[in-house]
């Protein structure tokens, strides 16, 4: 049972990530009407970049082309600020709004009627602005079949949210590391070493417990085949031989119930970052951008078979569960993450192989704690032996 609870919980948490890790996109209501209908929508939060909208639609009796999209101002301003323009693929900044046309998101350069072509830019701020809705102006000219241009301004709201207060308290943490050591990649790792240090005690409680557990793992079977016909004597028993024995049967899972609401932030923090777009870190062009060379994704397979590899203990089963985890569950992350963000890898590498180190350590100290009480019990002898 308690196998099982571990395995959906880390199910549900990594479910939980993708979900954190994923930024919905605009979407947009039905366009009603007649002619080329405009419609702009964006929707996010200050020191994100945010994706900004403009869909299309051909609702007249022929096909349109060389569309082409423009925005012309935001809040009233040209010049755009407080945002800012970045490359949707690179998160290189723009010095301009890019003036998007059909022919840079489709194959063809014709809209057909009855179709529609959405055109993506990309927008950020750099500093906290208030959370309201900016106005933005777009321009937007085509063709029509008879070869006469068309141009049509359409407003639209860009929805700025309240920051998440959590994500945010994470983040100023990093800007204050990063005033101290100015790459937010060392700080990164620098605030995931403090985070690995600050749970070292639990993770060293969900141990004790774990080989408590596996110590009184024989007296539970013998007492499951005694009592396997009475399940109220049985859970009465063994719950005297968990007090007995000074071991708590929920030990293994509480310390990661603690653990996980705080990768949860980490993992939201460090999502999207604006700042991250400005900074270069090794091979990598920036920490918003996937890893061009899956350097990282493989680190992720490599740490974190090695974190499920050093967490058995000896002597410890694996059940056919978590011999699949160990095996299977790696190369999944490793998969998926092949497009996360490079803030994110970062931490998880580091996290990874941090705990696989530290179950190392712990595993030792607990075979040193198991062994010196034998090697007291062999002296013991001897020194009886020779009084008599």
């Amino acid at each position: 049972m308690k196998k099982k609870l571990i395995v959906l919980i880390i199910g549900l948490a990594v479910f939980g990530l993708m979900l954190t890790g994923c930024a919905a996109g605009p979407t947009f209501p039905k366009a009603v009407g007649t002619g080329v209908i405009v419609q702009v929508a964006a929707r996010g939060r200050a020191m994100q970049n945010v994706p900004l909208a403009v869909r299309v639609t051909n609702n007249t009796n022929d096909f349109i082309s060389d569309v082409k999209v423009e925005i012309v101002s935001i809040d009233g301003k040209t010049d755009f600020t407080p945002f800012q323009f970045v490359d949707a693929r690179t998160y290189k900044p723009l010095g301009k709004a890019p003036v998007i046309s059909l022919k840079d998101i489709a194959k063809t350069d014709i809209v057909s009627s009855g179709k529609s072509a959405t055109f993506l830019f990309t927008i950020t701020t750099y500093k906290y602005i208030d959370p309201r809705a900016y106005t933005v102006n777009v321009k937007v000219t085509y063709k029509d079949s008879n070869g006469k241009y068309h141009t049509v301004t359409q407003k639209g709201v860009i929805d700025i949210e309240k920051p998440n207060a959590l994500y945010k308290a994470m983040r100023d943490i990093f800007e204050w590391f990063h005033k101290i050591i100015p790459n937010y990649g060392l700080d990164i790792i620098l605030v995931t070493v403090l985070i690995k240090l600050l749970t070292h005690p639990l993770t060293r409680s969900q141990f004790k417990s774990t080989a408590g557990m596996q110590k009184i793992q024989p007296e539970i079977n013998k007492l499951r085949q005694k009592y396997k016909d009475n399940p109220q004597k049985l859970n009465q028993e063994v719950m005297k031989v968990y007090k007995e024995h000074n071991v708590n049967m929920f030990g293994g899972c509480l310390p990661l119930l603690v653990q996980w609401p705080l990768l949860f932030i980490l993992f939201g923090a460090l999502t999207n970052y604006a700042p991250f777009n400005l900074e270069r870190f090794l091979w990598l062009p920036n920490l918003n951008m996937p890893d061009p060379l899956y350097i990282l994704p493989a680190l992720v397979l490599i740490t974190m078979f090695l974190q499920t590899k050093t967490s058995m203990l000896p002597g410890q089963e694996m059940d056919p569960n978590t011999k699949m985890m160990m095996y299977f569950m790696p190369i999944i992350m490793a998969v998926w993450s092949i497009k996360w963000a490079p803030s994110i890898l970062l931490y998880w590498v580091t996290f990874s192989a941090l705990q696989a180190l530290e179950q190392m350590y712990i595993i030792h100290v607990l075979k040193l704690a198991t062994e010196m009480p034998k090697e007291q019990k062999k002296l013991e002898n001897k020194e009886g032996k020779k009084k008599k």
